[in-house]
């Protein structure tokens, strides 16, 4: 079985770009027009305090993003190893990441939630040795593909 979830990835990065025009355009508009008088009229707000708002909204929703580590995943089981190929959407170098094991040396996967992350981390057994390798965001996959996901590791758990 394959997956991935790089459409969600490209969805949420034009997302980003969208909301930066939209939020700048409606700026630019505040302060080369004259909306500000009926924005006060009706809002009872002033173009800074809108300008402010909106920008705050972006940063949010930016820093949410980049808190969750959302991350492109890249999932594969044919074969003989389990292949998950995975890096964080952040603006600045993304350290991209390959985890290769053998189906037989698969050993488990644990899965850590808290408020705003969901991560799984795979281990695997050498001989007697249990190797732990860095965990990945799932924030990034929908409920069918984590289900995916999880039912086809939870055929090789030993």
């Amino acid at each position: 079985m394959k997956f991935d979830n790089e459409r969600t990835v490209e969805k949420l990065q034009a997302l980003k770009k969208l909301y930066a025009i939209v939020v700048l355009a409606i700026i630019g508009l505040f302060y080369t027009t004259s909306l500000d008088i009926y924005t006060y009229k009706y809002l009872g707000l002033t173009k800074q305090t809108i300008a402010i708002v909106l920008v705050i909204a972006y940063l949010l929703y930016y820093l949410y993003h980049l808190s969750a580590k959302t991350s492109f995943i890249s999932y594969t089981d044919d074969g003989y190893k389990i292949v998950v190929r995975f890096y964080a959407i952040k603006p600045i170098n993304p350290k991209k990441n390959s985890i290769e094991i053998p189906k037989n040396q698969f050993y488990k996967y644990t899965i850590e939630r808290t408020l705003i992350t969901e991560e799984v981390t795979l281990y695997q057994k050498n001989g007697k040795q249990i190797s732990k390798y860095p965990p990945f965001s799932i924030k990034g996959l929908n409920k069918e593909e984590k289900t995916k996901l999880f039912d086809s590791l939870d055929l090789y758990v030993q």
